[in-house]
């Protein structure tokens, strides 16, 4: 008998729900578990890549059986968040921690941060499954479920709820189980929720509103996950600036570097040392916030607020003393923060391209031209069919930028 072209029943996918989940929630409706409903139905019987990078053909098949568009559905994997959470799935690029980790500065300069090679990795992606979840969430029989978000080692709490993520055993909506079961939903402190607010909103709005301004979402989650890294930086390697490392772990109460002696990935660490991690990067990121700290990292000032005026004292103002200004050393900085965008932003991607090509009319000058910017991480597709135009364009083919833009 030929399947049906629509489910009668299926549930809508929850903001920011996991793949898996959602076919879990529709299979329970029919009272068969998912390797059914994929095999007998879909005729897809491998099910460990629903949350990592699902078929193009199951997808379809999904969008016929529930009217939701296939990039609705791709955008409830780790493919969907291609690039702005990571740069890409493949676990084998060249340099791919280098390029995604080290390109920011928070507690530390950049010169004092040794640079890492190693031969397997992925931005975020644990090196064993998470089971982690909001127990207020889960608990509830008309929610239960499960978040993309939370099979990444990357929130403490539920931004909905402000409770800490607990660990939990089976399948919500067919048996489930918590670790601590006797133990009331714990309230996260206010620097967890915070931080976990501002990932929660970069991955459902694509932003983040910090106190200085508004930031990408690629830029929010390489801003963290260079925190976290800067977090693990053994002492000796610090200089000076080691205090500020010091400061932090005392201040969130756990030894330093979580009690690691080698430096491994956040991402391959043991589950409760990434936990006591990224509490440390919430302290981190409060004490810049209430100038605790001031760290000499590039981007720490995002954490600022903007100075107030328009207030005085009604006695004669006395006019600060200027700081030396050094525009050379700006205008690095926002050409390297627009390449780090730029790498998951097509918009960015392409006005970049139409400043680098400064002039730059030929064929062979533009190849060129992209194939740096390939070299730089910035997706060829980007600007595959992108040719610049003013406000550019009339310059002269000598006044074009080096190709060291």
């Amino acid at each position: 008998m030929k399947p049906a072209p629509r489910w009668p029943l299926h549930p809508a996918p929850r903001e920011g729900e996991a793949l898996s989940s959602w076919l879990n929630r529709v299979a329970l409706c029919y009272h068969m578990e998912v390797s059914e409903l994929l095999e007998q139905d879909l005729g897809h019987g491998q099910v460990d890549d629903l949350d990592t990078a699902p078929p193009l053909a199951l997808l379809e098949m999904l969008s016929l059986r529930s009217g939701i568009e296939p990039d609705r559905l791709r955008c409830m994997s780790f493919a969907g968040w291609v690039p702005w959470l990571l740069d890409s799935l493949d676990d084998q690029i060249p340099d791919a921690l280098e390029t995604y980790a080290f390109q920011l500065s928070v507690l530390l300069p950049k010169l004092r941060r040794r640079t890492r090679s190693i031969t397997s990795w992925r931005a975020w992606l644990p090196s064993q499954p998470i089971h982690r979840a909001c127990p207020l969430c889960l608990n509830d029989p008309a929610n239960q479920a499960v978040l993309l978000a939370w099979k990444l080692p990357l929130m403490l709490s539920c931004p909905l709820h402000g409770c800490w993520l607990e660990s939990y055993w089976g399948v919500p909506g067919r048996f489930l189980g918590w670790e601590n079961a006797d133990t009331a939903p714990r309230t996260a402190s206010d620097p967890i929720a915070v931080m976990d607010r501002r990932t929660w909103q970069a991955l459902t709005t694509g932003h983040v509103e910090l106190p200085r301004r508004r930031i990408h979402a690629g830029l929010w989650f390489r801003l963290l996950r260079t925190l976290l890294d800067e977090l693990n930086t053994p002492l000796s390697a610090c200089g000076t600036y080691a205090g500020y490392l010091r400061q932090v772990w005392q201040g969130c109460g756990h030894p330093l570097r979580a009690g690691q002696s080698l430096w491994r990935p956040y991402e391959t660490l043991n589950p409760a040392v990434r936990l006591q991690m990224l509490e440390a990067a919430a302290a981190a990121i409060s004490l810049i916030e209430v100038r605790d700290i001031s760290p000499p990292g590039e981007h720490a000032k995002l954490f600022w607020s903007e100075p107030q005026t328009g207030f005085t004292s009604g006695l004669p103002a006395k006019a600060p003393k200027p700081e030396p200004v050094n525009h050379w050393q700006r205008a690095v900085q926002a050409i390297s923060e627009a390449i780090i965008e730029a790498r998951h932003n097509p918009e960015t991607a392409r006005s970049l391209f139409a400043l680098a090509s400064y002039g730059r009319r030929d064929p062979a000058s533009l190849e060129q031209l992209r194939a740096t910017f390939a070299k730089e991480g910035i997706p060829p597709e980007f600007l595959s069919h992108y040719e610049p135009d003013g406000p550019f364009a009339c310059l002269r083919q000598n006044d074009g930028l080096s190709d060291k833009f």
